[in-house]
Parts: structure tokens; C-alpha cells; sequence
């Protein structure tokens, strides 16, 4: 599917018009509201009782002439309200009342957020990948071949700037028991290539429970995280198998509010979420949602804009929250580049993933889409495949595992925290168990045979042992080394990490032949030739002389006869072993070793 093209200097307009804006995507008018009109979240101390709270909670509400919007039981939170100030009655003097009690901990407005509204980009110039690579699981996904932040072909040389995601699957492609709620516009749940891996969600923006999606926003989030892959169907997820739970808290114009969403959290804490996928912010600190977050049990992923700034300094929430169970998510592009349109912070945003001419799915279709929106979700999907392999994992034991297993890049540590961008593959062989595997290339040939051994260990090892058979040992994780000697030779591997060791060992493996190449077929004398010798035991030594398939009498005697040939009507040729000039003593016992 081609997209019309975006000039320039229309992104650089577009640019000027989200900075002035905030985050985009709603209507002109709205852009200016930074909360819900006459709308206050009341957080109340702990004093005891519900009924204690509830008491403090109508007597302070009877004072301003204030009606309970959501109550606490609607916001899964203890002490918690969202009342409804008269119009008579501002909201920044309804929230200094609230706050001057002693029994209230913070009360604040309603905040508005929005949904990124769409970047825009240039026509796909993917290319379509080659033929499934050793060690990679290639789906059959047509439209895989536009995932480059998957499998990006465009810059082999340079590393691919992709998430490894063939390499991942390779070892695991996702577990229908980890569950990853989509917080967003809805999903279209059922689309061909989502409808398999969702299951009920709830909307909030309607207060039922059909959660479809009237934007389009989180349709493209959820198959990034979760299309259903090797069905022969539009596109791959990052994770194959697990649930996409989808919860819709923004409208079809792009625009929520710090309630519905906290709600939103709450019900996919209740549904099960591991991972909660959030592909929005906004300028305005609230603790309500901060509170929200830290106390939640799932991994928070989060974009974190598309202003082009830097967030250290002009905070995105919920990305920059200092929060230990959020990841802060920036985009990079196909050349492993910040996004000209990315927010960016040492401290707020934690790496980077792909997030330019992103190919997901749409409702009812498929389409691109750029931002760090997009970027947000492939971390999404690569928790779930940890999650996955190891489902004791923890919310802070992933988040490690993915900061601790990107590809450092030198020019994106002004960029990020961690100076890098997402490597699924990586992060999944960090948790591998501690397994020894190699290979090696050649594994037979005459001498000198210079040999190239590969480490294919898993679970990340920190030193290696390898033996190889002569005598001979290293200590490099993947050695070359040179045989001498013809023989067949057994290689052992030990691997160490942690305390920890595994060993690995093939029989004969290296077969390491002489130095000699067999004797041409010689004439019979009766207007024939004798047929070229042939080694049927594979060691280098020719021991069949008259190529009948089996050794007897006649091949030392046709041995005899060749040697005599050899002297008499070769001077020089093809026995000369010892490249003397002529046939000699050292050649004729050359030959005779070759049987």
C-alpha cells in the first residue's frame, strides 16, 4: 500500500504546528484545553473507615457544591473522587480548597490528553527480503516484507538498525498466556489479523464493552504488538501468540482524560495485563496517574512524543514519570537515526525503537504510520515475548532485560539513557538458559585445514573453553585454528557464567586428511586405462586403486605397475610430490602412503 508523499518542509511545518500544539489529533479548539472544564480529582488521606472518608468526602463537597462524577468503587482507588465543581467556582480555586484540608493528599484537575496525531512520512521503499537467513524464522506474512523494523534489509552492513525479530522467534515467537492491553482508541478486534489474538476489552469512553476503534490510532498499536503471524495473512507481530486486551479511553478525535485512563489501568489490572501499552502523554504532571502507575504490578510502556524535544526539560507524562515500572520509549528510523520528529532525554526516555513508515494494521485494512507511538509498541511486543520465556519474570526483571540488551549506537547517547535501540533477539538470549552449541566451517580437508569454530551457545556466556583434539586449547569465544596432523578429531566446548557451566562435544568432527591428491588413471597397455584411484573410507588415503568398489590383490599390483609408469614415462608431472623437478625416492614413498 503506497502513501502520497510528504514533503519536507510540510513535516517541517507540521513539526512547528505539534510543538505549538502539544500532541495532536483532535480539532483546533480543543488543542488549548489542558483539563476537563469544571472537573477535579480528589485524592483522600487514609483515615480509617471507608466511612470515615466518605463523610469528609460529602461534608468538603456539600461546602464547594461539588457532585460526585466517578467515585472510588468506579476508580478502583481508595479516597478517590472526580466531582464536578459548580460554574460558578473555578477549577484552580476548587482545587486550592480541596488541597487546604488536612484529610485531602492532593487533589488537581482532570488533565486532557491526546493521541499523536499522525506524523505523516514518505512512500515505502522497502525492498522485499531474500531467502530465510541460518538461525532466523521467516513467517509467511505478505506483508512482512514492509516490517523492516522487524527484518530491515535496506542496511545489512550497518547492523540492519532492526529489532532482530527472525533471529527472536528463533527462539520463541510468544505465549498466548501473556496478556497486553492496548490502552488507546479501541482496537478493531475483528480484523483478520487481530481477531485471533483479542480477547473483551472494555470502553470507557462509552461506558460499554465494545471497544472498537473509531480513530484508527490503536488498530496500528495492536498489530504491531500482536497480529496474528504465519497465517499467510497481512503482517507479523512481534509476538505471535499473545492476547491483545483492548481498553478504549480516547475518543474518535484523539482525546482522553487522567480518569478514563486511570480506570482504564485499573480494569486491565483486573483482566490480567502483564503489559500495558500506552501510546500517548501529555505536558501536565498528575498524581493521580503517577500513583496509578506505581502502584500497579504490570509494565508501563510509553512514547515519548513527537515535538522533537527534549523531555529532561519539557516533560511528556506518562513517559517521563521517574516511575521503576515504566519504560520511555523514542523512534528511530531505518539508519538507526532519532526520527526528525522524536522527543528524546538522557534521563526521560529510556531507548529508542522504529518508529518511521511503520507498516500495521488498520481497521478493516492495513497502512503506515510514523511516531513514537509506533515505536512504543515493538517494546510492548518484545516484553511479551520475555514474558513469555520466562513467565516468573517480573515487571522490573523485564524492563532490565530490554535496557540491558540494546544495540549501542555512539551517536544516540546524547539521545537516550541507554544510548541504544531495541534488540528483541538479544534480549531473549540474555535469558536463554546456559546451553554450549558451536559449529564449524570446514569440518574436513587436507592439511594445512584452517578451521573457523562458532559459538552457539545460549544463555549468554561469559567465558569460554574450547579443546580441539590435538593438543591444542582457547579461550576465545569463537577461535580459528590450524590442524597439522591427518586424523579425526573431537571437539569439546565448556561455557561459563555466574557459577554456572555447560559442555558441549562432537566425536570426529574435524577430518583432517594428507596432503596428497589422487594419481590420474594410468594407461593398460592394451588400449585402455586403469581407472583413477578412489578413497572409499574418506581418510585421504587411496587404497582402491582399480576403482571397483573394494579393496583386493590387484591394487598394491596395479600400485606397483603405476609406480613403475610413474618412473619411466613421467619425469615430471604429477608425482612429483616434492616439486624436485623429476621422480624420486621421496615421491615414490609419497605415493605408496597414499594406499
Amino acid at each position: 500500500m503506497e502513501r502520497v508523499s510528504v514533503s519536507w518542509i510540510f513535516r517541517a511545518c507540521l513539526l512547528f504546528m505539534l510543538i505549538g500544539a502539544g500532541w495532536g489529533g483532535v480539532q483546533a479548539e480543543q488543542l488549548s484545553q489542558t483539563y476537563m472544564p469544571g472537573e477535579v480529582i480528589v485524592r483522600y488521606a487514609d483515615i480509617g473507615s471507608g466511612t470515615a472518608i466518605a463523610s469528609v468526602a460529602s461534608s468538603l463537597n456539600t461546602d464547594i457544591g461539588a457532585d460526585i462524577i466517578y467515585s472510588e468503587e468506579i476508580l478502583g482507588k481508595k479516597g478517590m473522587q472526580v466531582v464536578k465543581i459548580p460554574d460558578t467556582t473555578t477549577v484552580a480555586d476548587a482545587v486550592r480548597f480541596f488541597k487546604s484540608s488536612e484529610y485531602v493528599r492532593y487533589a488537581e484537575p482532570n488533565y486532557v490528553t491526546y493521541i499523536p496525531g499522525p506524523i505523516g512520512g514518505t512512500e515505502n521503499s522497502i525492498s522485499e527480503q531474500g531467502n530465510e537467513s541460518s538461525g532466523m524464522t521467516i513467517p509467511n506474512d505478505p506483508g512482512f516484507y514492509l516490517q523492516w523494523g522487524l527484518y530491515n534489509t535496506q542496511n545489512i552492513s550497518s547492523e540492519r538498525a532492526d529489532i532482530s525479530a527472525p533471529e527472536a522467534w528463533n527462539i520463541i515467537t510468544g505465549s498466548a498466556d501473556v496478556i497486553v492491553a492496548v490502552i488507546d482508541t479501541g482496537v478493531d478486534y475483528n480484523h483478520e489479523d487481530l481477531a485471533e489474538n483479542c480477547i473483551p476489552g472494555y470502553n470507557f469512553v462509552s461506558f460499554d464493552d465494545n471497544p472498537a476503534d473509531d480513530n484508527g490510532h490503536g488498530t496500528h498499536c495492536a498489530g504491531i504488538i500482536s497480529a496474528v503471524t504465519n497465517n499467510s495473512i497481512g503482517i507479523a507481530g512481534v509476538s505471535w501468540n499473545s492476547k491483545i486486551l483492548p481498553v478504549k479511553v480516547f475518543d474518535s478525535t484523539g482525546k482522553s482524560n487522567i480518569a478514563l485512563e486511570i480506570m482504564g489501568i485499573k480494569y486491565a489490572e483486573e483482566q490480567g495485563a502483564d503489559i500495558i501499552s500506552c501510546s500517548w502523554g501529555g505536558n501536565n504532571y498528575s498524581e493521580a496517574l503517577k500513583e496509578t502507575i506505581d502502584g500497579s504490578q504490570a509494565l508501563f510502556v510509553c512514547s515519548a512524543g513527537n515535538e522533537e524535544l527534549d523531555i529532561d526539560e519539557t516533560p511528556v507524562y506518562p513517559a517521563a514519570y521517574n516511575s521503576a515500572n515504566i519504560i520511555s520509549v523514542g523512534a528511530s528510523d531505518e539508519n538507526d537515526m532519532l526520527t526528525w520528529f522524536s522527543n528524546y532525554g538522557t534521563s526521560s526516555v529510556d531507548l529508542l525503537a522504529p518508529g518511521m513508515d511503520i507498516y500495521s494494521t488498520l481497521p478493516g485494512s492495513y497502512g503506515f504510520m510514523d511516531g513514537t507511538s509506533m515505536a512504543a509498541p515493538f517494546v510492548s511486543g518484545t516484553a511479551a515475548l520475555i514474558k513469555s520465556q520466562k513467565p516468573g519474570y517480573d515487571t522490573i526483571a523485564i524492563k532490565n532485560v530490554i535496557l540491558n540488551s540494546v544495540d549501542m549506537k555512539s551517536w544516540l547517547e546524547s539521545k537516550c539513557a541507554t544510548g541504544g535501540r531495541l534488540n528483541a533477539y538479544e534480549a531473549l538470549s540474555r535469558i536463554r538458559p546456559l546451553t554450549a552449541a558451536f559449529k564449524a566451517e570446514p569440518i574436513s580437508g587436507t592439511i594445512p585445514l584452517n578451521v573457523q569454530f562458532t559459538d552457539l551457545s545460549s544463555g549468554n556466556p561469559e567465558t569460554w573453553q574450547w579443546t580441539f583434539g590435538d593438543g591444542f586449547e582457547s579461550g576465545l569465544q569463537n577461535p580459528t585454528h590450524v590442524y597439522m596432523k591427518p586424523g579425526k578429531y573431537s571437539i569439546t566446548l565448556t561455557i561459563f557464567k555466574e557459577g554456572l557451566s555447560s559442555f558441549a562435544e562432537k566425536d570426529d568432527y574435524i577430518h583432517v586428511k594428507p596432503p596428497y591428491q589422487p594419481v590420474k588413471a594410468f594407461p593398460d597397455k592394451t588400449g585402455g586405462d586403469y581407472p583413477a584411484p578412489t578413497d572409499p573410507d574418506d581418510d585421504g588415503l587411496y587404497e582402491d586403486i582399480n576403482g571397483n568398489g573394494w579393496l583386493e590383490y590387484e591394487d598394491p599390483k596395479l600400485l606397483f605397475d603405476q609406480i613403475l609408469f610413474a618412473i619411466k614415462e613421467e619425469p615430471v608431472g604429477q608425482f612429483d610430490f616434492d616439486g624436485s623437478g623429476f621422480i624420486g625416492f621421496g615421491d615414490i614413498v609419497k605415493l605408496y602412503q597414499m594406499v
